[in-house]
C-alpha cells in the first residue's frame, strides 16, 4: 500500500516499528500522508474524528498504521464509538498510579473487605490485585471502569472478526487485549501518562476478567450459533440486571438464578 512504499522509501527498518510507535506524538509515521506543498494532513480520518483536535487525530493516525502493519487490514471497530464514552464520563481525569504497584492499594483493599462481604464468590474471581485496583480506580470514579473496558475490547474484537469474515480472512488472528491495549486512543493517553507498566497492568488485568468472570465470545465457527431474536434476550437481561438491582439494595446476600431458553440453534 501506500504507507509500505513511503515507508520503504523513507529507509526505515521493520524491526524498529514497535519502539517508533511508542514516540506516541513523535513518531516519525506521523509524517506519512502529510503534503509538503500545502503542510496538511492528508490521512483518511473517519467522518467522527475529522472535527477532533490535531493530538487526537494523531493518536487515531498512529492507531491505524499500527493495526495495518499487524493485521495487514484498517481497524474496522468504531473509534468515535470509543472517544466519546472517554469524554461522556471524563476518563482521561482518571488517575491509573495505583495500577503501577504489584500489591492492592488502600482502596482496592477497602473494596476487597466488601466483596467478601456482600459477594465472597466474585471476590474470589477477582482477588488478583491487578483487578481489585482497577476495580477499585473506577469505584472512586463512581463508574464500572473494568466492565466498561473490558466491553470496549469485546466490541472491537468482534467488529474485526466480523470484517475479516466479509473479506474471506478466514484464518486471520482474533484481536488480543494486548494488541488492543496498544492500539486503542484512550489507552494510548492513558499509557502517555502512566507509561508501559500501567498499561500492561490494565491489559492483564481485561485479560483476568475475561478468564475468571465473562469469558469471551466465542468466534469459532463450528460452535452451535443461538437461532433467536437477540434484542428479545437482550431485554430478558435487562430486566435482570434492573430486578438484581432493586432487590439488593433492600438486602443482602441476594441470589437470584436465571436462565434463557432460545428457540433453537445451529446445531
Amino acid at each position: 500500500g501506500l504507507f509500505t512504499q513511503w515507508f520503504e522509501e523513507g529507509g526505515f527498518e521493520e524491526p524498529d516499528m514497535e519502539d517508533e510507535f511508542d514516540e506516541k506524538l513523535d513518531c516519525a509515521y506521523l509524517e506519512f500522508a502529510m503534503n509538503e506543498e500545502t503542510e496538511t494532513n492528508e490521512f483518511p480520518f473517519p467522518p467522527e474524528v475529522v472535527n477532533e483536535s490535531d493530538e487526537d487525530k494523531k493518536l487515531v493516525q498512529l492507531r491505524v498504521i499500527r493495526h495495518c502493519w499487524l493485521y495487514g487490514t484498517a481497524p474496522n471497530a468504531d473509534i468515535g464509538w470509543v472517544e466519546k464514552k472517554a469524554k461522556e464520563y471524563n476518563l482521561d481525569a482518571i488517575d491509573f498510579a495505583a495500577m503501577a504497584s504489584d500489591k492492592p492499594s488502600s482502596a482496592a483493599e477497602t473494596t476487597s473487605e466488601l466483596l467478601k462481604t456482600h459477594c465472597p464468590k466474585l471476590r474470589e474471581r477477582i482477588g488478583e490485585p491487578d483487578l481489585l485496583n482497577l476495580t477499585a480506580i473506577g469505584q472512586q470514579h463512581g463508574l464500572p471502569l473494568l466492565i466498561y473496558l473490558s466491553d470496549s475490547f469485546v466490541r472491537a474484537r468482534v467488529a474485526q472478526h466480523v470484517e475479516d469474515k466479509k473479506k474471506g480472512n478466514t484464518n486471520a488472528p482474533a484481536l488480543t487485549v494486548s494488541n488492543w491495549v496498544a492500539s486503542n486512543p484512550y489507552l494510548q493517553r492513558v499509557t502517555g501518562k502512566h507509561g508501559a507498566k500501567v498499561r500492561d497492568k490494565i491489559a492483564m488485568a481485561i485479560t483476568s476478567f475475561g478468564n475468571r468472570v465473562a469469558p469471551l465470545f466465542q468466534l469459532d465457527p463450528s460452535r452451535p450459533v443461538v437461532d433467536d431474536d437477540l434484542s428479545e434476550i437482550v431485554a430478558y437481561f435487562n430486566a435482570a440486571v434492573v430486578f438484581i438491582r432493586e432487590h439488593a439494595a433492600v438486602s443482602y446476600p441476594l441470589q437470584f438464578d436465571f436462565s434463557i431458553a432460545v428457540r433453537g440453534c445451529s446445531q
